[in-house]
């Protein structure tokens, strides 16, 4: 909260009575004489040129008369105060102004600017309980106070960890403010928002982000707001929240790209997560890690295109110490009829090991030596995969067919042979 400090209550030389609309007691404020006048506004005058030292010897002389009014008094030690605030000596400034509140009988205008002064000085000073009871106070005698005491109460609950304390005087500003006609600040809502969430009160969070959304569209807020969908389990919603970030361009860490990406493949919709994944790995956004590039492989294969599943898989697999992505890369070769590279790599991922599922490897390697005409290769595969319960039928079937189409080729032969 901004401090402000203003110059003492001119002098006045004829006392005045003070009251207000809303029904409180009429106060008679004892005159002030010549001689308090003259010094207060000679020191008025010192501190005008920042002349501190003439101002203090002056109202020194005023301290030390005998007969002073409890006027005469308050002004003098508003002098005080406002030399001292000036000066950034704000314990001594606190003192003064506590003094000045020790009056009897104060003009109602300094006593509320002296009360809220003093609770802005306290609040500095992180003297959190005595700021709450100063503008407590300070609320039992002003007139139709605007949003902003209310949010300064709001504040000093908030320092002092009373978050479901913090949540009425914000709504009061806010309600004060439609009511005055002005437009609410965003700072407000953001502490509203740390008061719920310090709660756990999920619901209200998004009640109160969706309102800052409306009103101040930035990346945080969206941001925030898909995490809080998260939290509920609300997947449509969280993914919705940073779809909208994305298109905005406000997604612009690899970790938030991921995230989002991983969202559209849970959400069936691989081919964007790929875009996103390939772009972001080419220009650098995402790092280039094994685990990175596979999800990039692996959405473009649930997208069904794995011409351009190869190259990220060719990443991943370099990358990698095990084998279980060059037999991923090469069932994407089998996939577009690239036999050679479907062995090669296929021959890669069995020699690097690791592999969960060593048969179904030897399956796509025996798979695309056959369609290289090369039998005796393709038979030791389907024989090491048969060695596995999982993939035995399958294997003895290739078997099978490989003798066939082996008996086939060598009566095709002899039949030429013949002719």
């Amino acid at each position: 909260c901004c401090l402000t400090a203003e110059a003492p209550v001119h002098a006045q030389q004829g006392g005045a009575a003070q009251g207000n609309q809303s029904g409180q007691a009429t106060r008679k404020t004892p005159a002030m004489r010549e001689r308090v006048y003259t010094r207060l506004s000679e020191a008025q005058a010192c501190a005008e040129m920042d002349d501190y030292q003439c101002a203090r010897r002056l109202l020194e002389e005023v301290r030390g008369m005998q007969d002073l009014n409890s006027y005469e008094a308050a002004q003098m030690w508003n002098f005080y105060a406002f030399i001292y605030f000036n000066q950034e000596n704000y314990r001594e400034a606190i003192t003064a102004y506590q003094n000045v509140l020790e009056q009897p009988d104060l003009p109602l205008g300094l006593e509320q600017a002296t009360l809220y002064t003093l609770t802005q000085l306290q609040f500095q000073q992180e003297d959190y309980a005595g700021a709450l009871t100063t503008l407590e106070r300070w609320f039992a005698v002003a007139e139709n106070p605007a949003p902003e005491p209310y949010i300064l109460k709001a504040q000093i609950h908030y320092q002092q960890q009373e978050f479901r304390a913090g949540i009425e005087p914000v709504m009061t500003a806010l309600q004060i403010a439609e009511a005055q006609g002005k437009e609410p600040q965003e700072n407000w809502y953001r502490l509203l928002n740390v008061f719920y969430y310090e709660l756990e009160d999920y619901d209200n969070v998004v009640g109160v982000l969706r309102t800052m959304i409306d009103r101040w569209p930035k990346r945080e807020y969206f941001i925030q707001l898909a995490g809080m969908f998260g939290e509920q389990g609300n997947e449509q919603g969280q993914l919705a929240m940073f779809e909208v970030a994305h298109e905005a361009g406000w997604l612009t860490r690899g970790p938030e790209l991921v995230n989002l990406a991983q969202m559209l493949m849970q959400a069936d919709v691989p081919y964007k997560a790929a875009v996103i994944l390939q772009k972001g790995l080419e220009d650098g956004t995402i790092e280039s890690t094994e685990q990175n590039w596979r999800m990039a492989a692996q959405a473009w294969q649930l997208a069904q295109d794995d011409r351009r599943a190869v190259p990220a898989l060719t990443r991943a697999a370099s990358l990698s110490d095990d084998g279980m992505l060059d037999v991923m890369l090469a069932q994407s070769h089998q996939n577009l009829g690239q036999w050679q590279e479907c062995v090669d790599t296929a021959e890669s991922g069995i020699g690097k090991g690791g592999l969960r599922r060593a048969d179904q490897a030897q399956m796509i390697l025996g798979g695309c030596l056959f369609e290289l005409k090369e039998y005796g290769a393709a038979r030791r595969a389907f024989q090491a995969a048969a060695r596995d319960d999982r993939s035995r039928q399958s294997a003895d079937a290739w078997l099978s067919y490989i003798e066939a189409e082996e008996d086939r080729e060598q009566q095709l032969a002899a039949a030429m042979r013949r002719g």
